[in-house]
């Protein structure tokens, strides 16, 4: 059994825990290959986004404050998921967490010197945008429970229980990916706890965080000439079923429906 330690922290997706390993005995290998349905297999654009983040928040200062100077700010996304929508091709699910890192530098009196204080904002939100290219992602089969094969036991009265079968298949999708692109802040702040000097020392801010980024997916595409009106290519030349070559996408399937 492994050794269960809970000490390390691992940024990211941590590596799987390593297993025994099987003796292999033999291993034979058959391989095919088809003329590619694309020519470039390159990042394309679902979408243009932007996405407005409504936050409320409230910013304890170390230190009491008369006036607040300057406030530089920078927004950074934490997480940005995209998960194609389960009821349409053209919406993707979107999951947002993000910060806003502010630098808020101020004076505690009329004279002296400015102090300097560094804080974080999370938000963190979700909604559905629509798409305008399609979304190539498939399902995975992983459990032989979904596609078992049993067999006959040699007295004809039930299932051989030291044989059976299965079909099992995982799809390896391409991520949707965002780039943010620009990000801007409208805010408002408001002073609170005021001492007797008239200082305060808490700011409740209120802020509609814009995100504007692109949702990109790595897909397979042919590049035809924008006048012809040919095919970008002949058939497979290899005997194949179909007479211009079909995605891998499409084949998997076909090899799916098959099987099923």
């Amino acid at each position: 059994m492994k050794k269960n330690t809970c000490g390390t922290h691992h940024k990211g997706c941590p590596p799987a825990l390593k297993c025994d390993t099987a003796k292999t005995k033999h291993v034979d290998c058959d391989a095919k290959s088809w003329y590619p349905y694309g020519d470039v297999y390159v990042p394309v654009v679902l979408a243009d986004v932007k996405l407005q983040a409504n936050v409320e928040a409230d910013i304890k200062l170390p230190t009491p404050a008369k006036e607040i100077k300057m406030i530089k700010k920078n927004v950074s996304l934490k997480q940005c998921e995209a998960l194609r929508h389960p009821y349409s091709e053209y919406k993707v699910k979107l999951y947002i967490t993000g910060v806003v890192h502010k630098n808020i530098q101020y004076v505690d009196a009329c004279t002296g010197f400015v102090r300097d204080y560094s804080v974080d904002v999370p938000f963190t939100c979700s909604d559905e945008v629509k798409i305008h290219h399609l979304v190539e992602q498939m399902k995975s089969k992983k459990s032989s429970l979904t596609a078992e094969f049993r067999f006959l036991a040699k007295d004809g009265h039930g299932a051989d229980r030291c044989r059976e079968g299965s079909h099992t298949f995982e799809y390896f999708n391409e991520p949707i990916d965002c780039i943010l692109k620009m990000a801007d802040v409208f805010e408002l702040d408001l002073f609170k706890d005021h001492d007797k000097w008239g200082r305060f020392t808490r700011i409740t801010e209120k802020m509609d965080v814009n995100l504007w980024f692109k949702l990109v997916q790595k897909q397979e595409k042919p590049v035809c000439p924008p006048t012809s009106y040919e095919p970008c290519h002949d058939g497979d030349g290899d005997g194949d079923e179909y007479p211009e070559p079909k995605t891998m996408l499409d084949r998997i399937k076909d090899r799916v429906d098959r099987l099923s």
